[in-house]
């Protein structure tokens, strides 16, 4: 089972983001590792959308239906 939740890999999909941002404003060098960060992000994106749909609650006989509180972009 793995530690990271739905919601630690929506903040690592904006830390990666920021980070691809930052260096690109900071210096025109930095496009590869940028696009490292680009690339990052999108993969930390679709891990939690992964998680989410794994951290939802099955119902049970009698139970409301409760999805993980995740919005798809």
């Amino acid at each position: 089972m793995s530690l990271l939740t739905s919601h630690d890999a929506l903040a690592l999909t904006a830390n990666f983001a920021l980070t691809a941002d930052r260096m690109r404003a900071a210096d025109s060098g930095l496009h590869l590792r940028a696009k490292l960060c680009e690339t990052a992000c999108r993969i930390a994106f679709l891990r939690s959308q992964l998680l989410a749909k794994s951290e939802e609650i099955q119902p049970m006989f009698g139970e409301l239906f409760r999805r993980a509180a995740f919005t798809v972009a």
